[in-house]
């Protein structure tokens, strides 16, 4: 690999940085920026709205804070964990041989590894968010859902016809397909438990006569159980951090590029 690769590579990896650096630099400011209401202010202020220019004319950006709470049943697949909104999947972890050829034309046999997913389950309806003033409706789709590991596991061989995994039964286990040998199975499971302290951004909208919480247009909906105190840290750590890398990156493809251009040679 010549350095001028190397300086290419280097500035392609600081410019990706930079790019996640200005999304998390705008998570902050939409976070902070957003004042927090009350479910029953909500509800009040498209009451006015509506009877002031019509039904389904209100829209605000808006973040409410609070618990969540069901509006229809909703129980986990694996870990049988009473939610609000839950996501599963089943990965087939494999191994498979093959051969490879070094530059003198010499074969050697080696081994790699790799996942695919067999089954991927998420439910998301619409449930509320209570707060000591009332409650408001979020409907969850197109979030950015930050919630809790409620399951893991990884079950290893082959399978057999079906296994038990909490309440769940699956039927798809796939053996030595294409030549690729079945390590094992992992199941995990994402999930907001009812009850669970939640942190909401999004567009309060009141449509069909109905006022709730959803994606907007444009701008961030996020969906998440830390606190809003917790987003923030944790953005802000990763605004700095990317920063610096990116710009070490940026330093060190300048310098391979100064060494190229001087002649040095290739790495």
């Amino acid at each position: 690999m010549t350095l001028y690769i190397v300086a290419a590579s280097l500035a392609l990896g600081g410019i990706v940085l930079f790019v996640v650096s200005r999304f998390l630099s705008g998570k902050v400011l939409d976070v902070a920026g957003t004042e927090t209401s009350r479910a029953a202010d909500l509800a009040d202020l498209a009451t006015a709205v509506g009877k002031e220019i019509g039904a389904g004319s209100f829209a605000q950006m808006t973040e409410v804070k609070g618990k969540a709470r069901a509006v229809e049943a909703l129980k986990a697949d694996f870990s049988g964990t009473d939610c609000v909104w839950y996501e599963c999947t089943v990965t087939r972890e494999w191994e498979e041989d093959y051969w490879e050829t070094d530059k003198d034309g010499n074969r050697q046999r080696r081994t790699r590894r790799g996942t695919e997913t067999l089954s991927s389950i998420k439910r998301e309806p619409p449930f509320k968010v209570e707060d000591p003033s009332g409650s408001v409706l979020v409907d969850p789709r197109g979030a950015s859902i930050e919630a809790e590991k409620t399951w893991s596991s990884f079950e290893q061989g082959q399978g057999g016809a079906s296994l038990q995994v909490g309440a769940y039964l699956f039927n798809g286990f796939v053996g030595a397909a294409g030549g690729r040998r079945t390590l094992g199975y992992r199941f995990e499971e994402r999930s907001i438990p009812e009850g669970r302290e939640l942190y909401i951004l999004g567009e309060a909208r009141d449509q069909g006569g109905t006022l709730s919480i959803r994606k907007p247009a444009k701008g961030r909906f996020i969906v998440s159980t830390r606190s809003e105190e917790d987003i923030l840290k944790g953005a802000r750590s990763g605004v700095l951090w990317t920063r610096i890398i990116a710009a070490v990156l940026g330093v060190s493809a300048l310098v391979c590029l100064a060494l190229a251009l001087l002649g040095v040679g290739a790495v």
